[in-house]
C-alpha cells in the first residue's frame, strides 16, 4: 500500500512536470509516457491476493474457534445431571423452533408481496422471487421428514405453499419472463440478450433465466 502511495504520488509530480511540454510532444508524434499504470496494476493485483488469503484464513480460524466454543458448552453440559440436561436439550430445541418458524413467516411474507417492476417499462423483476421460491421448495424434505417436530410450527405454516411455488417455478416464472422478452423485442433490445435467456429457459434453469432477464430489463431501462 505504501508503494502503491508512492507510484500515485510520482505519476501525479510527473504529469504536473510534463504539463508545459505536452504541446511539444504533440506537435512532434511524440507519447506521453506511462511510468505507473503497470506497476500498480500489479500491486493491485498483490493486495487482491493477499486480502484474499487473509479472509481465507480468517474464516477458517474463526470456524476453529466457534468450534471449540461449541465442544467446552457440550462438555459442560454432561457434567450436568440428567435433568439439567433436558432443560438445556428443551430450551435449545424451542429456540430452534422459534428460530426456524420466524424463517418460515418471513418466507410466506416475501412471496405474499408482488415482485418489484421496472421504473420506465413497468416489467416485473423476478430474479429476486426465483430465488424465494427455490429457497422454498427445498424445505418440503425437511418438513415432509419423519424428525421434523422441532419445525413442525414453522412447517405447519409452510405446507400449504409448496404445491403453489413448485408450480410458479414450473410454468408461472418462464410465462412471466417469456411475456418480458416479447414486450423487450417491441422495444428494440438488442436480440443476443434476449435470446441468451430464451436459451437458459428452454434448458430449464428458470434461476438463471430469471437473473439474465432482470439484466436485460435493467440494460434496456440504461440502469
Amino acid at each position: 500500500m505504501r508503494s502503491s502511495a508512492t507510484l500515485q504520488v510520482f505519476a501525479a509530480s510527473f504529469d504536473e512536470a510534463m504539463a508545459p511540454h505536452r504541446e511539444l510532444l504533440a506537435t512532434h508524434g511524440a507519447v506521453l509516457p506511462d511510468m505507473t499504470s503497470g506497476a500498480l496494476r500489479s500491486l493491485n493485483a498483490m493486495l487482491g491476493y493477499v486480502k484474499g488469503r487473509v479472509a481465507r484464513s480468517d474464516a477458517t480460524a474463526t470456524a476453529l474457534l466457534g468450534g471449540i466454543v461449541l465442544r467446552r458448552q457440550a462438555l459442560r453440559v454432561l457434567q450436568m445431571d440428567e435433568g439439567a440436561r433436558e432443560a438445556v436439550a428443551g430450551a435449545r430445541t424451542r429456540k430452534a423452533s422459534e428460530a426456524f418458524g420466524e424463517r418460515a413467516r418471513a418466507q410466506i411474507a416475501a412471496l405474499s408481496a408482488a415482485p418489484p417492476v421496472s421504473e420506465e417499462l413497468g416489467l416485473p423483476l423476478l430474479a429476486e422471487r426465483c430465488g424465494e421460491l427455490l429457497a422454498l421448495v427445498q424445505l418440503r424434505p425437511l418438513c415432509e421428514a419423519a424428525g421434523s417436530s422441532w419445525r413442525e410450527a414453522g412447517c405447519d405454516a409452510l405446507r400449504g405453499r409448496f404445491d403453489a411455488a413448485e408450480t410458479e417455478l414450473r410454468t408461472g416464472l418462464p410465462q412471466k419472463i417469456a411475456a418480458g422478452l416479447a414486450k423487450l423485442r417491441e422495444e428494440g433490445m438488442a436480440a443476443a440478450a434476449l435470446d441468451a435467456v430464451e436459451a437458459r429457459l428452454d434448458a430449464g434453469d428458470v434461476k438463471g433465466a430469471a437473473v439474465a432477464y432482470d439484466a436485460a430489463v435493467r440494460g434496456a431501462e440504461g440502469t
